[in-house]
């Protein structure tokens, strides 16, 4: 008989809405993790949604994000929503994002051995390479160090990204880290296609649980009558589409590092 391993998995993002493809990306990697020659049980699989107050694009207030991924997730016996990202009220870098899940786990599961995996897309993991416009790194090197060899990752491939060569080039050994493909089902649907869909009073049933789209059309999320606001002019209110912070040159590594990792992706890499 082998060991036994056990792991969390651990999605960051602001799924503005939850897809499908949020969902089918937590089963693809829990299906992998439990066929390795050596496998994980996997126990849980938590959504972690960022807070509204520090992304540089309007976002649906926090309290609507949770409610809609509870409603994505309420038929599911292992995938969950969890607040704590949004209740910080700061910026919250990944690495810490982890490493919260990962003690809070092994306490609630009583195994000091437990895992957590970060599940994510390709364009993430080639973001780790990405310099801004002033020649600084959007990721800090300690982070993705730690991020590779300590936590580990369960990637997806996406269209027009190469994750498994990013891994490669970083120089950190890639003993956790697991690149995959979805075969059965490789859409293309993303959080920013049901936004436009949804704006221009289409249909998006089917491309997120309905729960969702029922959540969706009972608060008038993301609906045409939400105005953006120019100059003070058709100023959309928290409970419309959450608290949209200005940018300003302070704040715009961290925002552009959350468009990485805003959850707003799906199967073929579109943000």
């Amino acid at each position: 008989m082998g060991t036994t391993r056990r792991a969390v998995l651990l999605s960051c993002g602001s799924f503005n809405p939850p897809t499908l493809a949020h969902l089918r990306m937590m089963e693809l990697a829990r299906e992998h993790l439990q066929s390795l020659p050596l496998p994980y049980t996997v126990v849980e699989g938590i959504f972690s949604p960022v807070s509204s107050t520090y992304v540089h694009k309007p976002l649906a207030a926090d309290n609507h994000r949770i409610a809609m991924l509870e409603k994505a997730t309420e038929s599911s016996g292992w995938m969950c929503v969890n607040d704590w990202e949004t209740t910080r009220g700061e910026w919250t870098r990944t690495k810490e994002v982890l490493s919260h899940h990962l003690c809070s786990a092994r306490i609630r599961h009583s195994d000091a051995n437990l895992a957590c995996f970060l599940v994510c897309g390709g364009d993430l993991v080639d973001s780790f390479k990405r310099l801004l416009p002033d020649g600084s790194k959007l990721w800090a090197d300690e982070d993705v160090k730690a991020i590779v060899e300590q936590f580990g990752i369960v990637v997806i491939n996406r269209e027009g990204s190469d994750p498994s060569a990013t891994l490669a080039s970083l120089g950190h050994s890639t003993a956790r880290c697991y690149t995959i493909s979805d075969v059965a089902c490789p859409n293309g649907v993303s959080s920013t296609l049901l936004r436009a869909a949804l704006q221009e009073g289409r249909s998006v049933r089917y491309c997120t649980p309905d729960g969702v789209v029922d959540y969706i059309l009972q608060h008038r999320l993301y609906s045409s009558c939400i105005k953006p606001v120019v100059n003070g002019v058709g100023e959309k209110t928290k409970e419309q589409n959450g608290a949209a912070a200005s940018v300003s040159p302070s704040t715009e590594k961290i925002e552009l590092s959350r468009s990485f990792e805003n959850g707003d992706v799906c199967a073929n890499g579109t943000p």
